[in-house]
């Protein structure tokens, strides 16, 4: 069960928020609190897994209060805001996600599926260790899905966290980071951003600002960055 607390000063906010919640079995509200100054004295005898935290609150507002709070002991923060300049500043702040009001109920989905994700533990260490990977484990609803490496056409990194995108078009987040899989798959890194399968890729293509994208078999763009240019066409033998 993961426990939460709502944190806002608008009190029709809070009441909409725990009931867009309420269908989530396995999240409990441990409580509400209308300012900063009571959901740290909440935070701090509850310990709750993780605050929706509204951002623009009198007095104090949810980015200063969280600079209260000691770092080893914080819980995970879902900023609440109705303007998304602030979800830089947000994120700066270590935010595990962010929320814009109103909140609809496919953005809540996907970010109680991270915030399940992140708490849901699996004890791998029954498996033998390998360099290489075969398969990669991804996050479904209270499961581990094995996609097979060589099903992978790419890997994307967004704010959200690690995708991996099948040969089917599907979607599957994993917990494993851009630098682990570029280590122990042969998945070829060709962006900040990006892993790519080089065997479902059907064409290199130059833009006229002098980079250049793959185009995967399925018609999917991936971006190469300048700086891995030469390597990835010195890898791919193209002069």
């Amino acid at each position: 069960m993961i426990t939460a607390l709502i944190v806002d000063d608008e009190p029709f906010a809070r009441r909409d928020l725990r009931r867009a919640l309420e269908p989530a079995k396995d999240i409990q509200i441990l409580g509400e609190c209308g300012n900063a100054i009571d959901a740290l004295t909440r935070i701090h005898i509850d310990k709750p897994d993780v605050v929706f935290l509204d951002i623009q609150m009198p007095q104090i507002t949810g980015i200063e209060m969280i600079g209260m709070l000691d770092p080893e002991t914080m819980p995970h923060i879902v900023f609440l805001t109705a303007y998304d300049e602030y979800a830089v500043r947000a994120f700066e702040k270590n935010a595990f996600d962010y929320m814009l009001k109103p909140v609809t109920a496919d953005r809540l989905e996907l970010t109680l599926e991270r915030l399940r994700n992140s708490f849901f533990k699996h004890d791998f260490s029954v498996l033998p260790e390998v360099n290489h990977l075969r398969q990669i484990p991804c996050y479904g609803q209270h499961s581990v899905v094995f996609v097979q490496a060589t099903d992978v056409e790419f890997v994307e990194a967004r704010t959200t966290g690690i995708y991996v995108s099948d040969l089917d078009g599907q979607e599957h987040p994993t917990a494993l980071r851009l630098n682990i899989l570029q280590q122990r798959t042969n998945l070829l890194r060709c962006h900040r951003q990006y892993l790519v399968n080089v065997d479902l890729v059907h064409k290199l293509q130059y833009l006229e600002s002098g980079l250049a994208e793959f185009v995967t078999r399925r018609g999917r763009v991936i971006p190469i960055s300048r700086r891995l240019l030469p390597e990835i066409k010195e890898r791919l033998g193209i002069s």
